[in-house]
């Protein structure tokens, strides 16, 4: 019996980038950064962001239209800006500074 099975893993945004992290882009918008190691990585998690626009806008309770992607390769960061629902600071707002919201985008998967 053969036990040296190889699995495949598909690689994710949490895998590939060198650091995310979100913040505030002002009580109204949130913004996501996933630095990067070099400008393949930052081109196949931008891509990424875009095949999964709508998956996005989904987890975040947004327009997929309002989710604005960026691939800026001079420093090698992918970026996505959406709408913050709820504002910030309102009651049933629970992350006051964006700082968690990077953590849904973790397991988006490169292809």
């Amino acid at each position: 019996m053969d036990t040296s099975a190889t699995v495949a893993v598909t690689p994710t945004v949490g895998s590939t980038a060198r650091y995310l992290r979100s913040k505030n882009a002002g009580p109204f918008w949130i913004t996501i950064d996933a630095f990067c190691l070099s400008v393949e990585d930052t081109r196949a998690i931008a891509a990424a962001f875009e095949r999964e626009r709508d998956r996005i806008a989904l987890m975040f309770s947004v327009d997929p239209a309002d989710v604005l992607i960026y691939c800026l390769e001079d420093i090698m960061v992918a970026k996505v800006s959406l709408p913050r629902v709820p504002v910030e600071g309102s009651p049933d707002e629970r992350d006051m500074h964006g700082g968690q919201a990077y953590v849904s985008l973790l397991g988006i998967e490169l292809r």
